[in-house]
């Protein structure tokens, strides 16, 4: 064999060295490939997972703090309409005059020593004062402004504490 063939037969031995690690090398690369996309997989998976776990944890406690505020509104609602419906009453009963609103006094007389006066010796006892018709619609107007306030006050107290309690379980 002449040196120009045994030059080439080594040429070809390496060409094909090369192509076979080449196509190994190729192979493992793909394995390893496949292996990172499988992994990579995986952890999306367990990403939508978490992510339908935690939408479906916020929705119902979405819903559970919905309910409580309606709660809380319809019976808000109703005790300003039985209050509403009350006061009505109370000022058709004023008008037609079939009753009135009195004012309960306590009339204390003073002491008319230096010392302190003594409330239970000098009371004179219970007066009940009577209001005028207009005067009455006042008192009338007035207790229905403190009642519908205290409603909304307990109305948004509620709405607060439901809040609260909704915003403490989220963070758990």
């Amino acid at each position: 064999m002449t040196a120009y063939a045994k030059a080439l037969i080594a040429a070809v031995l390496f060409a094909l060295g090369l192509a076979t690690g080449w196509a190994v090398n190729g192979w493992r690369t793909g394995a390893d490939l496949a292996d990172v996309k499988r992994q990579h997989a995986e952890v999306l998976a367990g990403i939508a997972r978490k992510t339908t776990d935690a939408v479906t944890a916020v929705r119902k406690l979405e819903q559970a703090a919905n309910t409580a505020i309606s709660t809380a509104d319809k019976s808000a609602t109703e005790r300003i309409a039985k209050n509403d419906q009350e006061n009505r009453s109370l000022r058709a009963c004023v008008a037609a005059g079939t009753c009135g609103v009195r004012i309960v006094t306590r009339v204390v007389r003073e002491s008319t020593g230096g010392g302190a006066a003594d409330s239970s010796a000098s009371s004179l006892g219970d007066a009940a004062v009577e209001l005028d018709r207009e005067a009455a619609s006042r008192v009338l107007d007035l207790r229905e402004s403190v009642q519908l306030d205290a409603e909304k006050l307990d109305y948004l107290q509620r709405y607060a504490e439901t809040c609260h309690k909704a915003r403490a379980q989220a963070a758990e």
